[in-house]
């Protein structure tokens, strides 16, 4: 009986419901287990709100997106990943939103994107976090002096 009282308030939060599954086991002894495995919910609470959670994460992962390179969430209008730095848009020239670095053109004003022939090879390849297309800014610290004569 106990063990009933503890199995129905792990999958059911009505108090009535607990109540009945603990009376029918009480009352018809083991029929009445017989009968509570074959009603009893299938899944525990936890159960069930993992996989809410489950579900709510992958609408979240869909709705903001994610960065192909390091799968953190992103949303539409980022041009770089704020997490590993990796390009993911450039911004149209003339009208200056958000577009596809693949994309030839905008699809917002229709402008043609301007791309250089060595860098279309490199495109959507990422290398440690950076865009290959996309130079890698270096630190002036780190260039060496030119030798003076």
């Amino acid at each position: 009986m106990w063990w009933t009282f503890q199995d129905i308030r792990s999958r059911s939060a009505d108090i009535l419901l607990q109540l009945a599954a603990t009376l029918l086991v009480a009352i018809f002894s083991f029929p009445g287990l017989l009968i509570y495995f074959l009603l009893r919910p299938q899944r525990t609470l936890a159960e069930i709100y993992d996989e809410q959670l489950e579900e709510d994460a992958l609408l979240r992962t869909m709705q903001e997106g994610t960065c192909p390179s390091c799968q953190g969430s992103i949303e539409a209008d980022y041009l770089f990943c704020p997490w590993c730095q990796t390009r993911l848009r450039q911004a149209c020239e003339r009208c200056e939103r958000p577009i596809m670095i693949r994309w030839r053109s905008c699809p917002y004003c229709g402008m043609a994107t301007p791309v250089a022939p060595s860098t279309r090879r490199l495109r959507g390849l990422v290398r440690n976090g950076h865009d290959l297309a996309t130079p890698i800014p270096v630190p002036v610290e780190a260039v060496p002096e030119a030798p003076t004569a």
